[in-house]
């Protein structure tokens, strides 16, 4: 396999994952908040907590996505392994001043 079908499998699996990190976190978030608005049922606050439960997962999720990344890149040394699947935005014309 060559360098550049390594990164496409790598990013397939760790968009995979990526997800399934997002689920996990989303459904711990509702059912804390599941548990908090049983206990304060008429709160007026419910809907603002729905919102940070949300933004924190997302939060969450992508700092628990690129820590696992950065590990498994360290661990397993994937650099040798794998190419950017796309071009760094070079401008190929050369400079113009």
């Amino acid at each position: 396999m060559s360098k550049k079908t390594n990164s496409l499998i790598f990013m397939v699996i760790a968009t995979i994952v990526n997800v399934v990190i997002l689920l996990v976190f989303c459904v711990v978030g509702l059912l804390l908040l599941n548990a908090l608005a049983g206990a304060f049922p008429e709160s007026p606050l419910i809907p603002a907590l729905i919102i940070l439960v949300f933004l924190g997962v997302i939060v969450l999720s992508f700092f628990t996505y690129s820590k696992l990344v950065k590990w498994l890149n360290k661990r397993f040394n994937l650099e040798d392994k794998m190419d950017p699947l796309f071009s760094g935005g070079r401008n190929r014309r050369g400079k113009t001043d």
